[in-house]
């Protein structure tokens, strides 16, 4: 199941719910345990068909560097591994119909997409990872579509400027999964998956790498003109140190050393969204006392 990448699943939800109660004043705390549990329980249905359909497709040929498959190493048998992901098929559908239920047809629509790209990003008959748009779906809904499906779940409204904070931790995400590809790209090419890193190629891999990690700053910073109390959103900048030397290790590192920086990708990600949740709830006690929402919010959502 990978636990360290549920991060990526995790933080959109907590970002999305603190912006709820930053701007609108909503927060339900079942609400958020349910899109949560829901997220990471894509997450790790995802990570477990990577695992057992690269095993199937015999593309372990010796080559890649990356952390060790369990069943290719022979930890999980196949069928056990398919049993796994059955399950975990059955746990989404679960949350997924909870989050229905709650949300609607926008939540229906989000639902079944990840669900799909979850299973089809390894699996089916040509998965996902085979193709160069992998970071852009990831983008797409661990960033705008994680966040703003939050926010509606929260609130059932849509407030354009939690776009810029969505698209930022979808950049964070796609470089989550850029390095992992880039570390790999020799062995992806050997194996026919035409990565976004296998286009680009490693220099070019680079810069695209360093857009991935800086945009974010720019665009929460573009929060802070919108109002003379979301100053708090620029808690953000504490992580920049750390995300100025990610494309220069990225430079210099040896496959193996690539993994590292994934790693701390993933904690750079989970930094940004954990200051910006707490921006949120620092924007909101500056409008009006904590205790009164969180009193709220323990309400049943049904």
């Amino acid at each position: 199941m990978r636990p360290k990448t549920f991060w990526i699943a995790a933080v959109p939800v907590l970002v999305g719910s603190s912006l709820s109660l930053c701007l609108t004043g909503k927060f339900n705390f079942w609400i958020f345990l349910i899109t949560l549990l829901g997220a990471v329980s894509i997450q790790a249905m995802s990570n477990m068909v990577n695992d057992h359909a690269y095993n199937e497709r015999k593309a372990e040929n010796g080559t890649r560097v990356g952390l060790p498959r369990a069943t290719t190493e022979g930890w999980i048998s196949m069928s056990a591994g398919k049993k796994m992901i059955r399950l975990s098929l059955v746990l989404c559908c679960i949350f997924g119909v909870l989050l229905v239920i709650l949300g609607g047809l926008p939540i229906a629509s989000i639902a079944v997409l990840s669900v799909l790209c979850g299973y089809c990003y390894m699996g089916g008959p040509k998965p996902i990872a085979y193709m160069p748009i992998g970071e852009f779906l990831v983008f797409l809904f661990y960033g705008i579509f994680a966040v703003c499906g939050t926010y509606w779940l929260q609130n059932h409204s849509i407030n354009l400027l939690i776009l810029l904070p969505a698209m930022s931790l979808g950049l964070f995400g796609a470089a989550v999964l850029f390095v992992n590809n880039y570390r790999d790209v020799e062995h992806d090419i050997s194996v026919g998956r035409r990565t976004l890193v296998a286009v680009c190629g490693r220099k070019f891999s680079q810069i695209l790498y360093a857009f991935m990690i800086f945009l974010p700053f720019v665009f929460v910073g573009w929060m802070v003109p919108f109002h003379q109390n979301y100053w708090p959103f620029l808690f953000v900048l504490i992580a920049l140190p750390r995300a100025s030397m990610l494309p220069q290790y990225l430079k210099k590192a040896t496959p193996q050393d690539t993994t590292k920086i994934m790693l701390q990708t993933i904690k750079l990600e989970f930094t940004f969204g954990f200051l910006l949740t707490l921006s949120g709830l620092a924007i909101t006690f500056l409008n009006q006392p904590l205790y009164k929402i969180f009193a709220d919010s323990f309400v049943s959502p049904f």
